[in-house]
């Protein structure tokens, strides 16, 4: 039997499609195909210079410089237009920071209900609401002696320092940030995607 999909807000439903079903907007489009680049401001940085919706998307993988540029100017990491308001970061229950961008709640909830990865994971993932954060440096360090990668998360001052690559950034989650199960949390918010009108982020009743 077909699933049916949830009702697509109009931010989702301009993006790139992939088999017809529509891209994140923080999705990687380099196929591997990222640099090492000097920064004055901030050392060396993993560029890319991928455009969302051109060439080979890799689901499920961050573009690194999409993803710093959400997390610095408070993007939503599935449309990558601004947030305005109280954010959702989706991720485990007792996550202390995140990778992915902070999203809209109708964004949010599209994802939690159409992408498959997050559907078969609801049970156990957990959404954190916030107003905002503080950020740290994922840095590559170099490697180890099985050739794997070092990372370490910094503080932006010492990052610059550190001698390694910037690959994304980190958005450290406050104390007063509002933490639900995700399927509780979807529950009480499913009702936006048929909201004529804004809704604010709720949670559980």
């Amino acid at each position: 039997m077909k699933r049916l999909r949830p009702p697509m807000p109009p931010q989702i439903a301009a993006l790139p499609r992939e088999r017809g079903f529509p891209v994140p907007w923080v999705a990687d489009w380099a196929d591997g195909k990222e640099t090492v680049e000097f920064d004055p401001e901030l050392g060396r940085v993993l560029h890319c210079d991928c455009v969302s919706g051109q060439g080979r998307v890799t689901l499920g993988v961050n573009c690194a410089v999409r993803q710093r540029q959400g997390m610095r100017d408070r993007l939503c990491g599935t449309c990558g237009t601004p947030l305005n308001g109280p954010m959702a970061m989706i991720g485990v229950k007792d996550m202390p920071y995140s990778f992915e961008p902070g999203l809209h709640v109708d964004c949010a909830v599209f994802s939690l209900l159409a992408c498959p990865r997050l559907v078969h994971s609801a049970e156990s993932a957990g959404v954190v609401v916030t107003d905002g954060y503080t950020l740290l440096e994922d840095r590559v360090l170099g490697l180890d002696a099985d050739h794997n990668l070092v990372r370490k998360l910094l503080p932006p001052v010492l990052g610059a320092v550190s001698g390694g690559v910037l690959s994304f950034l980190v958005a450290v989650i406050p104390d007063r940030a509002q933490r639900f199960g995700a399927a509780e949390w979807l529950d009480a918010n499913r009702h936006v995607l048929t909201a004529t009108s804004p809704t604010p982020t709720e949670g559980p009743q």
